[in-house]
């Protein structure tokens, strides 16, 4: 008799509501906990679906391709894939996300392939291909990677990478006419942190004061962004040049607030209330349909 009279009631309460919101369908019987069991299994089995599609996007890696070879406009391809064409010397193209593993990377001018090469690309990855002569000008280009680092900096220091990727031999790389990278060879690079400004950058040869290679260049480093400077050409024919690209970082430190909720007044409260919840909105979904399953069945068992 308990059972009934609950069953009585609950179907009261719907028709109340029916009414209330203008004639909305009701689910006899009950019909309606099977209702609600499919829906929360469809949500629970979205909720893979969801987590699975982000896990794939984080999963690649993002590379820039910088043309280091000047006198020349080619056309780059990623797995086959042409990704742009005609190119010109010192352009940085991209970023180009792609799936972790092997990627062939390929240059091509005048329908003659310059350079084809495999990287390795990890997952969260970020790295510029860069595309330039080794030391020797005559020698057939090459691909050299170098990985980006994408860590915070303070708000006033910005981070810059040299890389020497000119056909000449070992050099020295001075800033502000001191040297600050001494025998860097063809290939290698340098990673620093410093304050954000305009810096004059010159190359000589390793170990001498001239003749300068490069330079001398201004190069404005600005805060907060990695700036990654790549020297280019040879010195005979006198193509020597750079390839310049920046990133924007995430800055370490706080600056000055806009706002500070304080104190237990209704102000405070209020602001509290108004932000959005912290739980992805599947995760909402799912706990309101456990609430309600929860909720009839414990009215059908009194």
């Amino acid at each position: 008799m308990r059972k009934r009279k609950v069953f009585r009631q609950f179907r009261t309460v719907v028709r109340t509501s029916e009414k209330a919101a203008g004639g909305i369908s009701r689910i006899p019987g009950p019909h309606y906990r099977r209702v609600i069991s499919l829906a929360l299994a469809v949500i629970v089995a979205a909720v893979p679906a969801v987590l699975a599609t982000q896990a794939e996007a984080a999963s690649g890696g993002v590379l820039y391709v910088v043309q280091g070879l000047p006198g020349q406009s080619v056309d780059v391809q990623v797995d086959g894939k042409v990704v742009a064409r005609g190119v010109a010397a010192t352009k940085v193209i991209g970023p180009f996300s792609v799936p972790a593993g092997q990627r062939r990377i390929t240059a091509v001018a005048g329908g003659k392939t310059l350079v084809d090469r495999r990287v390795a690309v990890g997952a969260g990855s970020n790295q510029d291909v860069v595309i330039h002569r080794p030391a020797a000008p005559t020698a057939a280009p090459v691909i050299t990677t170098y990985p980006n680092k994408l860590g915070a900096v303070p708000k006033d220091k910005a981070a810059v990478r040299v890389a020497h990727t000119a056909a000449v031999g070992p050099a020295d790389i001075r800033v502000n006419g001191k040297v600050l990278f001494a025998n860097v060879a063809n290939g290698e690079s340098l990673d620093v942190v410093v304050p954000a400004g305009t810096y004059t950058v010159e190359i000589v040869p390793a170990g001498a004061s001239g003749p300068v290679v490069l330079g001398p260049a201004s190069l404005p480093l600005k805060a907060g962004y990695l700036t990654r400077v790549f020297a280019i050409g040879e010195p005979n024919s006198k193509t020597m040049n750079v390839a310049v690209g920046t990133i924007r970082l995430p800055g370490s430190g706080t600056g000055k607030p806009d706002m500070v909720d304080t104190g237990t007044g209704g102000q405070a409260v209020a602001l509290m209330q108004e932000r959005p919840s912290p739980l992805p909105l599947v995760a909402l979904a799912l706990l309101a349909g456990c609430a309600v399953l929860v909720t009839v069945r414990k009215v059908v068992r009194r």
